[in-house]
This record gives C-alpha cells, sequence and structure tokens, in this order.
C-alpha cells in the first residue's frame, strides 16, 4: 500500500482544501507526522516550501490540509533516480 503523503510530494491544494486557504497552493512537502498515512484522519499537518508559478520555493508553511483533498487528487511523486550500471 502507498503511503498517502511523503517527504518530496508537490500538492495542488484549492483554498477548500486546507486552513484558511485563500488561493491555490503548490507545496513541496518537507515534513510528514508519523500518524499522517492513517488513512482514518481527516486533516493532516503538512509542512513543506510554498511553490511559486515558476516552480522556485517560496517560504516555509505548516498547513492543515483535508486527507480527501489528498485522495482525490494525489501528489505529484517524485520519481526515484535509476543509477547506471
Amino acid at each position: 500500500m502507498n503511503p498517502l503523503v511523503v517527504v518530496g510530494d508537490v500538492l495542488t491544494l484549492q483554498p477548500c482544501d486546507y486552513c484558511i486557504g485563500q488561493v491555490v497552493l503548490r507545496l513541496k512537502v518537507t515534513y510528514v507526522p508519523r500518524y499522517a498515512n492513517f488513512l482514518a484522519s481527516s486533516w493532516v499537518r503538512l509542512e513543506g516550501l510554498e511553490l511559486r508559478p515558476d516552480g522556485t520555493p517560496g517560504r516555509e508553511r505548516v498547513v492543515m490540509v483535508r486527507v480527501q483533498a489528498i485522495r482525490d487528487a494525489p501528489p505529484v511523486r517524485p520519481v526515484p533516480e535509476v543509477r547506471g550500471r
């Protein structure tokens, strides 16, 4: 079973999907608490870097995110680097 969210994931969150949201937020996750992948939760506290429209990192954020929003729009997960033989 894949975890709901892992460090390095990029989430695109609509204003209704995170507490006190006013704009669409792109967040590159830098910290996931141990309980975050416990699917019975309705909300999860995540830490990450806000990504600007050009993809460069902005300020650090701590946000409460609706778990259902992550399920409905799965994060962009970084592809592991494959090393040559």
